[in-house]
């Protein structure tokens, strides 16, 4: 799954709080038997002693005998261990860590590869910054409603509604790009929230943003000295959906940035949802006849029709 760089090291971090937090439990629940049970101190020191002692014997070639000697008091004192330990409903299993996963002992890898405690940490941090950015349960496919259309705007708009609920069900590599057009109101960004919150809940890399923040950071990052970050990150997640373009304030930099992350989604196969109020030709004029080539021949595009809703449900209110 691509998520941006940052989310991973969160969820890395809070892996190794993890394990920081169940190394410390069990140092604690070993203090607390142990302040309970001053004889478990004693016994240590004795176990420690006949461990010390059998090497020593195990080196003498006719200490068989004193081996076994010492194995039945090392099992003595482990057995007189575990019986105190019992009397306050403990065993010694309990001085180990109790990890959060048993197959990376919360390290966040097995084999050298992320475990998929990471990776599930990973999507529930993205989804948990795209919440706190966006209203993506509010703009959900269960909450659109067809009811603000009619006519023959309402049965163009069920089949977009249609395609976008099928489009985020049935996510995957072989996604191809959408192209929302249309004027403001329309619910080009509903449904744009919509793909995005069901797609990470799928466990995808979704990056969520309006053109005119993305393309700011990215400026600000490149012209600061930064590593491109956002750039990369636009480069390499799952889905980037890329709302209001047209909107950003307009530069060489700014047309270029965006020609670069229209090209580069396409030929490394990215999925790229993009909504715009402006028309085909406007973009044209915008952005130049090589994004639009692009955008023609690479993008479906569905042209959003209606009243405005916002001034629609600001009425209803007012009446």
């Amino acid at each position: 799954m691509g998520y941006p760089s940052e989310v991973y090291k969160k969820a890395l971090a809070e892996v190794a709080a993890r394990h920081s937090k169940a190394t410390d439990e069990a140092i604690a629940r070993k203090a607390e038997a142990y302040e309970k049970l001053p004889e478990l101190d004693e016994i240590d020191t004795l176990i420690r002693r006949a461990g010390v002692e059998a090497s020593r014997q195990a080196l003498r070639l006719s200490g068989s005998d004193g081996i076994r000697l010492l194995k039945e008091t090392y099992d003595k004192l482990a057995e007189r261990k575990s019986y105190l330990l019992a009397q306050i409903g403990m065993s010694t299993a309990d001085f180990e860590p109790r990890y959060y996963c048993e197959h990376c002992g919360d390290t966040g890898y097995v084999d050298g590869k992320l475990c998929s405690c990471a990776r599930k940490l990973a999507r529930t941090i993205a989804y948990r910054e795209l919440c706190s950015e966006m209203p993506l349960d509010e703009c959900t496919f269960d909450t659109f409603s067809l009811d603000y259309y009619s006519g023959g705007d309402r049965e163009r708009m069920k089949r977009i509604f249609e395609r976008c609920c099928a489009f985020a069900a049935d996510f995957g590599i072989e996604a191809k790009n959408l192209l929302f057009l249309g004027r403001t109101g329309l619910g080009k960004t509903h449904l744009s929230l919509a793909i995005a919150g069901a797609v990470t809940t799928r466990g995808f890399g979704v990056i969520y943003g309006s053109a005119q923040n993305l393309l700011s950071r990215i400026e600000r990052e490149h012209f600061g000295g930064n590593n491109d970050e956002t750039l990369n990150s636009l480069l390499e997640c799952d889905l980037l959906i890329l709302d209001d373009l047209g909107a950003e304030f307009s530069t060489s930099f700014t047309q270029s940035a965006i020609y670069n992350i229209i090209n580069s989604r396409i030929l490394t196969s990215r999925p790229t949802v993009i909504s715009t109020n402006l028309s085909p030709e406007e973009l044209n004029d915008r952005y130049g006849e090589r994004v639009m080539s692009r955008m023609i021949g690479n993008y479906e595009k569905y042209m959003f029709v209606g009243k405005d809703i916002r001034q629609q449900k600001a009425q209803q209110r007012n009446d």
